[in-house]
């Protein structure tokens, strides 16, 4: 197994772009954000942030104090009172299976801090059945089993007819928080997972589907977990309901 080398991209060089917000005006600037031609690898807020991420392209409304860092292929949104520092930014790592990758994201400080990394992926590589989703009753090959079997562990939700319910891989009701997730043209859910006392948070999930792609982010630290409270979490999820699927 082969674990990758930390995603780096330097903010230096990144914060030539206009500024995105103009108090004479009240209106807020849309920036492109990706690693095509033209676009930003950058973005603070109050700012919409377009973002082009493999074949998943969306915006996400940022506030105050608010930034989002494009790393090919990963995104990672963090909240920051200061310009967040190259060390303060959570980073993707990935260890190689026998197809694709199994991903994470870590966090070296500040265990407290609201942020959340996300990735683009196909719904074929996900059990999202009980509604018609990737409902393929075609025999799939080991390697693609096992992509699945990961994957259902990052998005463990099914969608039945009254909605997106927990499933076996969420694990006990009383280790976390779900709730739905409802956008201008998606779906989909967040998990918060709750410490032993159940007073706060160690680790954030979400998925959200529109058509053939799924939005797969986290906010988690292996093996040292987060300390999230209850209003980070919910922060999280408004972050979340801005979004807006592009194509």
């Amino acid at each position: 197994m082969k674990k990758a080398s930390r995603w780096h991209v330097s903010i230096v060089g990144c914060l030539i772009s206009a500024p995105v917000f103009s108090s004479d005006t009240g209106q807020i600037s849309v920036v492109d954000i990706g690693n095509q031609p033209g676009y930003s690898a950058y973005v603070s807020g109050k700012a919409i942030a377009a973002i082009h991420q493999g074949n998943c392209s969306y915006s996400m409304v940022l506030l105050k104090n608010q930034y989002v860092r494009f790393n090919t292929p990963d995104v990672v949104f963090l909240e920051s009172k200061t310009v967040p520092k190259d060390k303060s930014w959570p980073y993707l790592t990935q260890v190689e299976m026998s197809a694709g990758y199994n991903w994470s994201f870590k966090k070296d400080s500040d265990l407290k801090s609201k942020w959340f990394g996300v990735m683009c992926d196909s719904t074929e590589s996900f059990d999202l059945q009980g509604a018609g989703i990737n409902s393929n009753p075609e025999e799939i090959s080991p390697e693609l089993q096992d992509v699945k079997e990961t994957n259902n562990l990052k998005c463990p939700a099914t969608l039945t007819d009254k909605g997106w319910a927990p499933n076996n891989n969420a694990g006990r009701p009383e280790e976390y928080i779900f709730q739905e997730l409802n956008g201008a043209n998606w779906s989909g859910f967040i998990f918060g997972f709750r410490n032993k006392r159940k007073d706060g948070i160690t680790r954030v999930s979400f998925c959200l589907v529109r058509g053939g792609n799924v939005l797969v982010g986290a906010a988690e630290n292996y093996s040292k977990p987060l300390l999230l409270d209850q209003k980070s979490f919910e922060e999280i999820k408004a972050t979340l309901e801005t979004v807006k699927f592009l194509q």
